[in-house]
């Protein structure tokens, strides 16, 4: 008797054990980003973890795994990107498909954001997650009645609400690779996390970090205003414009290098002189890199404003 009772408390202990274990590894995994979320949009992250644990299993639904969808949002008529389509309140309905889980969070935030039906929630304070919740099933995201029980059992079962002070901060960030990164200076040092006095002002998920020629630079995932990325930054107004020779009003692409220390009076000794490629102008060398543009023109013996012919060389040291 006393085998059969320990053998009936292990089955029912271990599964349960495991469902703990996936819910938790899916916290450990996407807190982060939605702390950033919550920081570029709003949206408190202990909701929008909650519900990706309920709309996706924790990221164990088909939906999830096929589609990369955590939080079950349909295509509706102003969807553009990719589709799938599996069986809901209706057979085969169509359902947004992300490259990544990255792409469906932040999807899932400008959802909220941008969708009128929502707007009242962004009048609560973001550490409300009881009034998120109950918002959230009155507009109407979910039909089931207990859509907003379930989501705050969540938040209070894996005190998902440390989440939202903004306070949080992750043990590692990694930058992402790139092509002008010096390995040798970047590999023993932690990457700088640029915060303001609200936490997150800019997104882990909005850029990588790398250096170039021992300086410092950020590389955009998304356009953003150069005035709004200063002061993300928390910088002085004029510090990227003259550490990057752009106009002090403007947009950065995403992909361009940003340099958010001024730049070197020469370049790397590996590198002495550039040959100049079709198109090329002595800004794109001079970011390429990481030396002043007025330190380039003096080496060469130039006026500030010439330009460097295809096939010429411009001496970097």
């Amino acid at each position: 008797m006393r085998r059969f009772l320990l053998v009936a408390i292990m089955l029912f202990v271990i599964p349960m054990c495991f469902a703990q274990s996936v819910q938790e590894e899916y916290i450990k995994k996407y807190c982060q980003i939605a702390v950033d979320e919550m920081s570029r949009t709003g949206v408190p992250a202990s909701i929008t973890l909650a519900q990706g644990i309920l709309e996706s299993g924790s990221g164990t639904s088909q939906l999830a795994i096929k589609g990369n969808n955590h939080f079950g949002i349909k295509c509706h008529s102003d969807w553009t990107g990719g589709k799938i389509y599996m069986d809901d309140d209706a057979k085969n309905e169509c359902f947004r498909m992300y490259h990544n889980a990255s792409e469906s969070f932040r999807d899932h935030s400008d959802f909220l954001r941008n969708n009128q039906r929502y707007a009242s929630l962004f009048q609560l304070d973001r550490k409300d997650y009881k009034g998120w919740a109950t918002g959230l099933k009155k507009a109407g995201y979910a039909t089931s009645p207990t859509y907003a029980t379930r989501l705050i059992e969540i938040i209070e079962t894996y005190n998902l609400s440390q989440y939202d002070s903004g306070t949080f901060v992750p043990a590692v960030v990694q930058p992402e690779a790139n092509t002008y990164t010096d390995n040798s200076n970047t590999a023993s040092t932690k990457p700088t996390r640029y915060y303001t006095s609200n936490g997150f002002e800019l997104s882990m998920t909005e850029y990588s970090l790398g250096s170039n020629n021992n300086t410092q630079y950020i590389v955009l995932k998304y356009d953003m205003d150069i005035e709004v990325l200063s002061r993300k930054l928390g910088m002085a107004p004029w510090q990227l414009p003259k550490y990057n020779d752009l106009p002090k009003k403007g947009k950065v692409k995403a992909g361009e290098i940003i340099y958010i220390k001024p730049k070197r009076n020469k370049a790397e000794k590996k590198y002495s002189v550039h040959v100049v490629e079709r198109g090329e102008t002595m800004r794109d060398i001079s970011q390429k890199y990481a030396v002043k543009i007025n330190k380039l023109y003096k080496l060469n013996g130039w006026e500030q404003g010439v330009q460097p012919v295809e096939g010429s060389k411009v001496r970097l040291r």
